[in-house]
């Protein structure tokens, strides 16, 4: 799936695209028995909310779970991703992010290409994420939040946690303003590393489960291996896409 040219210019200067119902239902449903499995497992790859019961991420699905690594190289996701990096791309980091129904916390406003900074040696920020929602995603379960047009105002470190200062993320949205990303199952979202985003803690009793992917180009040699594999892979190379009946074929 190429994008449109109108579509490549909205990812560039907006620096997100929304696309609904990227994948179909019959897709969605195999993502998500996957998700179930891995909600169950424990160890160092899963993060838990402060109730030490509910996961809150589980990182590294595509290394360890086929439908996952499949969806990793779909092409309705890497043929976007190599049109707007300029070549093949890389995925380094994957998490499936639960936000369990009443007990999913939120996320603060943030770049991820601060942690990345910081924790895997990266410097240059030329990254995309991905995300596509294994549940309807409505007003009242915690929606993504992206502040549109932030990452042209450029990379804000800080040095010791993910958090942007409240000043800096008030002075971007009286500037840009805020846009929350809705969809049914099977939407995608691409965005830029620098675009600042967050969410509110899900109260509702619908879970809002989002898989997010982070891509780099495969020209990149940035990475160093300071964490484990399934927060960092740094042994990159280029990503074949495979068919697009991939995550429904038998």
């Amino acid at each position: 799936m190429r994008l449109t040219e109108q579509q490549r210019t909205a990812l560039a200067e907006e620096g997100f695209l929304l696309i609904p119902s990227l994948f179909s239902a019959d897709e969605v449903e195999s993502l998500r028995a996957a998700s179930n499995a891995l909600v169950a497992q424990s160890g160092p790859h899963v993060n838990r909310e402060q109730d030490s019961s509910t996961v809150r991420m589980v990182f590294g699905a595509h290394q360890n779970d086929e439908t996952y690594s499949r969806l990793s190289r779909h092409p309705r996701l890497l043929e976007p991703l190599e049109q707007a990096l300029g070549e093949p791309v890389h995925v380094f980091q994957s998490r499936l992010n639960a936000k369990s129904s009443f007990a999913g916390g939120g996320w603060a406003w943030h770049q991820d290409f601060n942690q990345w900074y910081r924790q895997d040696g990266m410097r240059t920020p030329r990254a995309k994420v991905v995300g596509v929602f294994l549940d309807d995603v409505n007003p009242c379960n915690g929606p993504l939040m992206v502040i549109p047009r932030s990452h042209h105002d450029g990379f804000i470190f800080v040095p010791d946690m993910m958090d942007i200062p409240f000043e800096l993320v008030t002075k971007a949205t009286e500037k840009h303003g805020i846009v929350p990303l809705m969809g049914p199952i099977g939407t995608a979202v691409f965005f830029d590393c620098l675009l600042i985003h967050g969410s509110a803690p899900n109260i509702s009793p619908w879970p809002r489960r989002i898989f997010y992917c982070n891509y780099i180009p495969a020209s990149n040699r940035e990475l160093q291996p300071l964490r484990e594999r399934f927060h960092c892979d740094t042994v990159v190379a280029p990503l074949q896409a495979l068919a697009d009946d991939c995550l429904i074929a038998s």
